[in-house]
C-alpha cells in the first residue's frame, strides 16, 4: 500500500512541479505585455557541438563508415535539421494559410523562408490569463511579427517548422504541418486526433522534442531567471543516442590504434567488444529494448527542475527508470492522463498511440517470458528506412523462429486461413493496427491471441473484424470458441447482429472510428469484406465531428480505383465539404440495387436508397460521446 501512495504522491509532485513552471515563465508573460518583444537572436538554433561525452556522427563515421551510410539514410537522422531549400519540404513562396481566425503568409527569398503570424510568444502569453478569445483576436493583428524558419522536425510523413521564441535560443512550432505523401498544409490542430475546437497549439522545441529529436540535448530552461541556453550534441537522432557518448570510446581506439601503429581506419579489426561504447545488440533484450525505449513510451522526467536544466541524461545500457518515468497501464500517471481523456491504452492494457511501441512490447509473452527485443525485428543499418524492418518480419519468419511448431502444414490449421492469405500472417492476428498515430491506423506491439470483446466503454476493436468489417462480433466470437476454445464474448444486441465495422463507424469513441475507418482503405480487409457496402458509411465519416477522422474515411475512399482523386477539404466549413458526400451517396445508389439483401441487413443499407436512416439514427444515438484526444 505505501509503495502505492509513494508511487501517487511521485505523480502529484510531478504534476505540481509542471504547474509551477507554468507559473513561472506566465509572470514573466504579464511582467512583458507592456515591453515590445525582443528580436529573435543572432543564431536563434540550439548550441550544436560536442559536449560533456558526446563527440557527434562525423568522428564515428571515421572508423564505421558503412554504419554511418546506412544511418545516414534513415528518417531518424532527418528528424530535426537546420532549415535550408534541401531540407524544407513544404512550399513557401506566396503561400498564405488560414485557420481558427488566423492568416499566416510565407515567404521566400532565396535561402531564407520566413512567415508573417499573430506572434506566438505574446499569444501564449495571454491565454494564460485571458479566456475570451474574442478578446484575443480582437487585439491579435497588433501584434504580427515576421519570423524566419530555422529548423524542420520530421521528413517521412509530415513536416513541421521552428521560429525563433522570446529568450535566448527557444524555438516554437508554427501551428501548421506539412503533410508529405498529399503535398499540402494542414492546421496543427487538425493533424492530430483532437476534439472540435480545440485550441491554438504553441509548442516549445527545447522542452517538449528535444529529448527525442536529438542527441545529447540539454533544454537549458532557467526557471528562474527564464534564460533559455539550449545546446545538442547532434540534431536528429545520432549514432550516440543509441551507442552512448563516444568520446571514450574515441579516444581508446586511437591510443590502441597508435600503439599497434596502424590508422584509425585499421583500427575496425581490433577484436573483442570495448566497455567504452555500447552495442544495442550485445545487451540482454531488456535493456537493448530500453535504448528504443527512451523515445518509443510516454515518460515524464523525476525531476523537472532537473531536466529542463541539464537534460536526461539517459545513457544506452542503463536501466530507463533510473531517468524516466514511464506512464505504465493502470498506474497513477496513466490514471491521471484518463481522467484528462488522453488514455495511451485501451481497456485491455494494449497501447494504443503509435511511436509508443515500447509500451506494447514490454506487455507481451514473447517479451516477459521470452527473449523478443526491438533489435528482434527492427535495424537501424540492416534493413530500409520505412519502418527499419528487417527481412524476417515481412513474412512468418520472425515468430517461427522460436514458434517452431507452426512450421509447414501446421500453419494453417492453426490459423484457418489458406497459406498464401493475409489470414495466415502472425501479425495480422497477433499485431493488429489497432495504435492510432499519423492520422493511420499502426500495428499493435503488444503481441497477443486475437480476443473478441464488446465495443463498449473504449474495448480495443478486434483482429477479426479489422478484416472482416462486413461481420458482426458475434460471427467472430464464434469462430475463436470453435478453433481455439474461447469464451463466448459478452456482446449486446447490436452487437450481435450488426457489423463490426459498420458498429464502431456509427458508435465507436473518436479512437475506435478512426481504427475502423483507416481499416475500410486497407488491402487485406476490402479484399476480405468486400467493397461494394464500404462507401456510404466512409461517405458519412466525411461528417465526423474530429477532423483527423475526416481525413482517415477521406484516403479509405482513395484506396478505390473510382475514388483515387477524390477532392476534399477536410478542414473546410461544413457548408464546402457537404457536397462531397451528398454525391458519393447518390452515385453508390444508383450501382447498389443488386447489393446482396443479407449483406445489406447487417451493414444498415437499404439497396438502391443508401444507409437506412432509421436503423443508422437508433445506432448513432447509442455513441460513445465522451471527448478523446491521442497524446503526441
Amino acid at each position: 500500500m505505501w509503495r502505492g501512495q509513494r508511487r501517487l504522491l511521485g505523480v502529484v509532485v510531478a504534476v505540481a512541479v509542471l504547474v509551477v513552471g507554468g507559473l513561472s515563465w506566465r509572470a514573466w508573460f504579464l511582467e512583458q505585455q507592456h515591453v515590445a518583444a525582443p528580436p529573435p537572436a543572432r543564431d536563434p538554433l540550439p548550441k550544436v557541438g560536442p559536449r560533456k561525452g558526446f563527440v557527434g556522427s562525423a568522428a564515428c563515421r571515421e572508423c564505421h563508415a558503412e554504419q554511418h551510410a546506412s544511418w545516414h539514410g534513415t528518417f531518424h537522422r532527418k528528424m530535426t535539421q537546420r532549415a535550408t531549400p534541401e531540407t524544407v519540404l513544404a512550399p513557401f513562396a506566396g503561400q498564405v494559410l488560414a485557420s481558427r481566425g488566423r492568416r499566416y503568409e510565407l515567404s521566400r527569398q532565396g535561402d531564407r523562408f520566413e512567415i508573417n503570424l499573430v506572434d506566438p510568444d505574446w499569444e501564449s502569453g495571454v491565454l494564460f490569463v485571458e479566456t475570451d478569445r474574442a478578446t484575443i483576436d480582437a487585439q491579435s493583428e497588433q501584434h504580427r511579427v515576421t519570423r524566419p524558419i530555422v529548423m524542420t522536425t520530421g521528413s517521412h510523413h509530415m513536416q513541421g517548422y521552428w521560429i525563433p521564441g522570446f529568450r535566448g535560443n527557444l524555438l516554437r512550432q508554427i501551428p501548421w504541418y506539412f503533410h508529405i505523401a498529399e503535398q499540402r498544409w494542414i492546421p496543427r490542430e487538425d493533424a492530430f486526433l483532437e476534439p472540435p475546437g480545440s485550441r491554438r497549439h504553441f509548442m516549445i522545441w527545447n522542452s517538449n522534442c528535444l529529448a527525442c529529436h536529438s542527441t545529447g540535448g540539454s533544454p537549458g530552461m532557467n526557471t528562474q531567471t527564464l534564460e533559455v541556453r539550449t545546446e545538442v550534441a547532434e540534431l536528429g537522432i545520432s549514432c550516440e543516442a543509441c551507442h552512448g557518448a563516444g568520446r571514450r570510446h574515441v579516444a581508446h581506439r586511437r591510443s590502441a590504434a597508435a600503439k599497434k601503429k596502424v590508422s584509425a581506419q585499421a583500427d575496425r579489426a581490433i577484436a573483442g567488444p570495448d566497455p567504452t561504447i555500447v552495442n544495442p545488440a550485445r545487451l540482454d533484450h531488456r535493456r537493448a529494448s530500453h535504448v528504443c525505449g527512451q523515445c518509443h513510451s510516454t515518460f515524464l522526467p523525476p525531476d523537472n527542475q532537473s531536466y529542463l536544466a541539464n537534460g536526461y541524461g539517459y545513457q544506452p545500457g542503463d536501466e530507463l527508470s533510473t531517468t524516466f518515468e514511464v506512464v505504465r497501464f493502470g498506474e497513477p500517471l496513466h490514471r491521471v492522463m484518463q481522467v484528462e481523456g488522453k488514455s495511451l491504452y485501451w481497456d485491455d492494457g494494449a497501447c494504443r498511440v503509435g511511436g509508443r511501441e515500447y509500451l506494447g512490447m514490454v506487455g507481451s509473452k514473447c517479451f516477459t517470458r521470452g527473449t523478443l527485443s526491438c533489435l528482434s525485428c527492427h535495424s537501424m543499418h540492416a534493413a530500409p528506412a520505412d519502418d527499419q524492418l528487417i527481412a524476417g518480419p515481412t513474412s512468418d519468419k520472425a515468430c517461427l523462429q522460436c514458434h517452431k511448431e507452426f512450421r509447414g502444414d501446421t500453419l494453417t490449421a492453426h490459423t484457418h486461413h489458406a497459406a498464401t492469405s493475409s489470414g495466415s500472417r502472425c501479425y495480422n492476428c497477433h499485431m493488429p493496427f489497432t495504435s492510432y498515430a499519423l492520422l493511420k491506423g499502426i500495428r499493435s506491439h503488444r503481441i497477443d491471441s486475437p480476443r473478441v470483446v464488446s465495443m463498449r466503454l473504449g474495448g480495443r476493436p478486434n483482429a477479426c473484424n479489422l478484416c472482416h468489417l462486413d461481420r458482426s462480433a458475434r460471427w467472430s466470437s464464434g469462430h475463436v470458441e470453435t478453433w481455439y476454445g474461447h469464451p463466448a464474448a459478452e456482446l449486446d444486441e447490436d452487437e450481435q447482429e450488426v457489423a463490426a465495422g459498420v458498429l464502431l463507424m456509427l458508435q465507436g469513441t473518436p479512437v475506435q472510428r478512426a481504427v475502423t475507418s483507416w481499416h475500410a482503405g486497407w488491402g487485406p480487409a476490402r479484399k476480405a469484406s468486400g467493397t461494394d457496402w464500404l462507401v456510404p458509411h466512409l461517405a458519412e465519416q466525411l461528417d465526423d465531428s474530429y477532423s483527423a477522422n475526416r481525413w482517415v474515411a477521406w484516403q479509405a475512399l482513395k484506396s478505390d480505383p473510382a475514388y483515387a482523386d477524390l477532392a476534399f477539404d477536410f478542414v473546410a466549413p461544413r457548408s464546402q465539404r457537404e457536397p462531397v458526400w451528398l454525391r458519393l451517396r447518390r452515385e453508390w445508389a444508383r450501382g447498389s440495387a443488386s447489393l446482396d439483401p443479407d449483406l445489406a441487413r447487417r451493414t444498415v443499407l437499404v439497396p438502391g436508397q443508401g444507409l437506412d436512416r432509421d436503423r443508422t439514427e437508433k445506432l448513432v444515438l447509442k455513441r460513445d460521446y465522451r471527448e478523446e484526444k491521442v497524446p503526441e
